[in-house]
């Protein structure tokens, strides 16, 4: 086996990659900052940034420049050129596709192009419909009590409507959406540990 030195952490992900991370975390800005639950302070002190829209200076984050560009929008020029994370707060990830599914209804990053990378598309309830008795004529003279109505049990209704109970329904004002957990997301922006004057508290 070659006794080569090397560090995982510079060969395992490359710039750019997004990862979940299931802790709370503080941003390297505001490193002192005393909060309940504890964090992980700063997450750029092992390599991460928060996915949170924050605008870079490019001359800065070479590694991370170089892979996304000014995909996520972007201002100034020269030493001045600032470039964004993209911002995951409140998203769900969807890889990229060209079926029908997947291009319906996007929007183009900042920087991108319509059915690209960082595209965002809306969300929507897929079409469908419902089952119900459709009356079909007057009710036919019974010889006792009431008459009964001619009825079609294969009619559809045009739109989604509620089941027996309604309050059973879960229901949102906002967002159609499945179970969901939340979590940060993470950019990795460097191939090398950065040296931070402050030693993150254990």
């Amino acid at each position: 086996m070659n006794n080569t030195n090397f560090s995982l952490f510079n060969v395992t992900l490359p710039v750019g990659s997004i990862i979940a991370f299931a802790g709370n975390v503080s941003s390297y800005i505001n490193p002192n900052q005393s909060t309940s639950p504890p964090t992980t302070q700063p997450i750029e002190s092992f390599g991460w940034m928060l996915c949170d829209g924050s605008s870079l200076n490019a001359s800065e984050y070479l590694e991370l420049y170089s892979a996304l560009g000014n995909l996520y929008g972007s201002s100034g020029s020269g030493k001045d050129m600032q470039f964004n994370l993209p911002d995951l707060r409140g998203q769900f990830l969807r890889g990229i596709g060209t079926e029908e599914a997947c291009i319906e209804d996007r929007t183009a990053a900042s920087g991108g192009t319509k059915n690209g990378i960082g595209s965002t598309q809306s969300d929507a309830l897929q079409t469908h419909q419902h089952v119900y008795t459709e009356p079909t004529g007057s009710p036919a003279p019974g010889n006792n009590g009431e008459g009964t109505a001619t009825v079609n049990t294969n009619a559809y209704t045009g739109v989604p409507t509620s089941k027996t109970n309604p309050s059973s329904i879960k229901v949102s004002q906002y967002e159609t959406r499945p179970v969901n957990t939340f979590v940060n997301y993470l950019i990795k922006y460097t191939y090398k540990l950065p040296r931070f004057n402050h030693t993150p508290e254990v």
